[in-house]
């Protein structure tokens, strides 16, 4: 089979083992810390399924599924069980939509009864308006409200749903947070889709558990209590690795599952170990084990590596500092891949997404826009590239533009057929295809004219063309906004909106949001993706789960930051608790403290080699003394302004 399956077992593999081949198969929960290699023992659990069980499955006419989190890693997790049929591996969305697109009569159902929900929703917002909501943010309102009444007047003319990237009703289209809510709900409702999912995959294996949705953990939880004999669900994941706000974190074991633990570390050397393990001390204890190994087989030695931390304060000489600190790298380690002025991917530099990087990489406006003042869900959605005003930029108009600067008319052509209903059969019927060509030739054109670096294009210009011209189905929300920008732009002399006075309401954050992010350049786009996609020295902390690097520069910056979730002053203790942490404590709620804690974790354990951490703060003294007692780092370990004379 696969070089990751032939790899030497480890007891939590012998474990899974026994539990995919009890009778019956037996659920199970795979805890599997950073660098263990839980995607080796997932690959090992499904070669064995195949192994025992794949004879009974193909003359049963039923699969195995694994859902994972991108469409690349079920890529690789496919091809390492060599594409074998009787192996359905697919993104979380694709596997739910699969599993219902041909109960239409359920969707429309659902659909009327979200728009329903959604019309309540505005009503009861409304009811709760204060003196100080603004007039616009009224407007927005009542508009939304009457859009959704027409929206449940007319969806019973819709003949069928299909799955997009973005919802539109009255088209009949889901988007993804439509089959996140529906799916689960349909599952968790009806004994029927239950019996359906177990029939059509007795094994259910489910990658990076951590982050997955807790509506969608109860639905299989539920499928799993019903028909356990029939079902078994595996859960292979970490929650000291859970990074995104939706993800459920640690799941309560229910009372016949196997709880599996697997220790190792074959990543990290000894010395950036032993900041891991002090990382996770205070939290769920365990205790990684092993770590990387170097030598010949049977004759293997510990790695060593480096693990240091910089304590430097916060001034407008950051930039400065970060080039001392590379420069000590390379002299200490006597590794010029240190320096500065190495290749971009010779050190991975992991920041909060905030304008230490989106400075440097000319993404500032966006930035600004979708974070300063903005609603949670646009901050959140922007560090993971799924904001709703910033999908169809990822995953549609840049792909397109680097394919057309690139004369890649091949790729071109299958951006456009596969996500534009321009070019979609049912569409083509009785018009003249030359003619559509020769439209959509035009427009790759004028967006590759508007995308153009330095060019005065706004995202609002550009969206304005993918409207009016339908090159791809757009969210409602974003046009509901274009339509605003419309009318306002229509009234002669009309003034620009003003900065609006702060009355607290989401709503009110979204349009100010929504406004600065149609005025932005378009451009600013292009270092928005490099460094989402990793093409940039920058990462998001957020967005290395999994990967790993040689050398590591960590950045910890909350000055230079605004985002409340994560707060490196406050894990180390150097900052008090707020009030509102304070609470969230008192009632056993995730807290900043901890959402950090499960960060800085992430963000150390990708270091195959070397680490440095660098911390800016304004209390330098304090800040060594919490860290020489809190012992992330030993004393030894930590180097001060001082220890960069001479570089």
């Amino acid at each position: 089979m696969t070089s990751r399956a032939n790899q030497r077992d480890t007891n939590a593999d012998v474990e899974l083992y026994q539990c995919l081949n009890a009778t019956p198969p037996r659920s199970f929960m795979m805890i599997a810390g950073a660098g263990s290699g839980k995607t080796t023992s997932l690959i090992k659990g499904l070669t064995e399924i195949l192994r025992s069980h794949g004879e009974q499955l193909n003359l049963r006419r039923q699969k195995v599924a694994c859902i994972t989190y991108t469409e690349i890693a079920a890529g690789e997790i496919w091809a390492d069980v060599g594409n074998n049929p009787l192996v359905h591996v697919s993104t979380i969305h694709s596997f739910l939509w699969s599993l219902v697109r041909s109960f239409q009569s359920d969707i429309h159902q659902w659909v009327a009864g979200r728009i329903d929900e959604r019309i309540t929703q505005l009503r009861t917002t409304a009811a709760g308006f204060g003196p100080r909501v603004q007039q616009r943010t009224r407007e927005k309102n009542q508009s939304d409200i009457e859009r959704a009444q027409m929206q449940l007047a007319r969806i019973g003319q819709v003949k069928s749903f299909t799955y997009g990237t973005g919802s539109d009703y009255l088209k009949g289209v889901l988007g993804h947070d439509d089959i996140i809510k529906m799916v689960p709900q349909l599952i968790i409702e009806r004994p029927l889709m239950r019996s359906l999912l177990a029939q059509q995959y007795p094994f259910l294996f489910v990658d990076e558990s951590q982050d997955t949705m807790d509506n969608v953990v109860e639905a299989f939880k539920a499928v799993d209590r019903d028909l356990g004999d029939k079902f078994c669900l595996g859960f292979f994941g970490d929650p000291m690795q859970q990074i995104y706000a939706t993800g459920i974190g640690a799941i309560p074991l229910a009372p016949n599952w196997a709880n599996i633990t697997k220790p190792e570390n074959f990543r990290c050397p000894a010395n950036v170990l032993n900041v891991a393990n002090a990382i996770r001390r205070d939290a769920d204890g365990l205790v990684q084990t092993r770590g990387r190994m170097t030598g010949e087989p049977g004759a293997e030695v510990s790695m060593p590596g480096s693990a240091r931390l910089f304590i430097l304060p916060v001034d407008d000489r950051r930039d400065q500092r970060l080039a001392q600190v590379r420069a000590w790298g390379a002299a200490c380690h006597e590794d010029p891949l240190w320096s500065r002025d190495a290749p971009d991917d010779a050190v991975k530099v992991l920041v909060i997404v905030h304008r230490m990087a989106a400075k440097r990489l000319g993404f500032g406006d966006l930035y600004a826009a979708l974070n300063d003042n903005a609603p949670d869900s646009f901050k959140n959605g922007f560090l993971e590239g799924t904001a709703w005003p910033v999908r169809p930029f990822k995953n549609f108009l840049l792909p397109l533009a680097h394919a057309i600067a690139s004369e890649d008319e091949f790729e071109v052509m299958q951006i456009l057929r596969t996500q534009s209903p321009l070019l979609r059969k049912e569409n083509l019927g009785g018009i003249n295809v030359a003619e559509r060509l020769a439209a959509l030739r035009a427009f790759t054109q004028e967006l590759k004219a508007m995308m153009k670096p330095g060019s005065n294009a706004t995202n609002g210009d550009v969206l304005r063309a993918i409207r009016d011209l339908q090159i791809i189905e757009l969210d409602p929300r974003i046009l509901s906004y274009l339509d605003i920008r419309d009318r306002a732009e229509a009234v002669e002399g009309a003034d620009p909106p003003t900065e609006p006075e702060e009355d607290g309401d989401d709503l009110t954050k979204e349009i100010s949001a929504m406004e600065a992010f149609l005025a932005c350049p378009a451009s600013q786009f292009w270092g928005y993706y490099k460094y989402i996609n990793d093409e940039s020295p920058f990462s998001t902390q957020q967005g290395i789960k999994g990967a790993e690097f040689e050398r590591v520069l960590v950045i910890l910056d909350d000055d230079e930051g605004t985002h409340v979730q994560f707060s490196y002053e406050k894990y180390l203790g150097i900052k008090p608790l707020s009030a509102r942490d304070q609470a969230n404590v008192r009632e056993g709620r995730d807290t900043a403290v901890e959402r950090t804690r499960r960060l800085f974790y992430v963000c150390c354990t990708r270091a195959l080699k070397d680490l440095i951490v660098v911390l800016f703060t304004g209390e330098i003294e304090a800040a060594r003394r919490q860290i020489v007692q809190l012992g992330p780092f030993p004393e030894e370990a930590i180097c001060l302004e001082a220890d960069l004379n001479g570089y």
